[in-house]
């Protein structure tokens, strides 16, 4: 007999959710480094180290917050 298949449970941890802000999040400081760009004398080019802060401070925050109820291996 086959086993039933395993339901899929996304976890709600505090560290799981603030590492699914990762992408949405540096889609949208893209976008806004392109928007600086076309109002402002700052470009793309003065601006891309912010795609490196964002990801950092995400990683800060997804490390300290706590993982109680973590589902998964």
């Amino acid at each position: 007999m086959a086993e039933a298949p395993k339901s899929k449970t996304r976890c709600r941890c505090a560290r799981c959710r603030i590492g699914a802000l990762m992408g949405p999040v540096m889609l949208i400081a893209l976008g806004g480094i392109f928007l600086a760009g076309e109002y402002t004398p700052y470009g793309f080019v003065t601006l891309w180290p912010i795609l490196l802060v964002i990801p950092g401070i995400l990683l800060l925050a997804q490390w300290a917050a706590s993982s109680e109820g973590h589902v998964g291996s």
